[in-house]
């Protein structure tokens, strides 16, 4: 048995996750002197101002390495500020320069995402975004193939 990479629907997300992320890396980073985690991290504190880098990683399911770096990263450049919430919890929020920064990316972030859903109708987008939502509340069951018996004989 051999997969299907063309009907593999992890395989899919990822080319196409791969693909979007790598050519936004290169934009990013030639435009505004920011790689695309940074973005996402940056995004995600304009959303959810004064909370912290951990939870960003949970809900983005991104390393935490990764994120440690371009937290620190947006916070030397002035586009972050932090403050403590505890013993060793800090959170953080834009600044008002990176609050300008995401408006300027943002307006390519949806021009891409134009560009990506292109001949898509209007009810294809919206199709689309509840099927993502669905696998989104699925993988914690995905997560725990291979945990239990899960695995079907073949």
């Amino acid at each position: 048995m051999k997969l299907d990479l063309d009907n593999y629907v992890p395989g899919l997300l990822l080319w196409v996750s791969n693909k979007v992320a790598g050519s936004a890396s290169q934009l990013y980073s030639a435009r505004f002197g920011i790689g695309v985690t940074d973005w996402r991290v940056l995004a995600y504190f304009v959303v959810y101002p004064w909370s912290t880098a951990s939870r960003a990683c949970e809900l983005m399911g991104l390393d935490k390495g990764a994120v440690s770096r371009s937290v620190n990263f947006l916070n030397e450049s002035g586009w972050l500020q932090s403050r403590p919430s505890g013993l060793r919890k800090v959170e953080y929020a834009t600044t008002s320069e990176g609050k300008r920064l995401h408006a300027r990316i943002y307006k390519y972030a949806i021009e891409r995402q134009e560009a990506l859903l292109t001949g898509f109708s209007d009810i294809e987008r919206k199709t689309l975004i509840e099927y993502l939502h669905r696998l989104l509340d699925n993988l914690d069951a995905v997560a725990k193939v291979g945990q239990e018996s899960t695995i079907k004989k073949i």
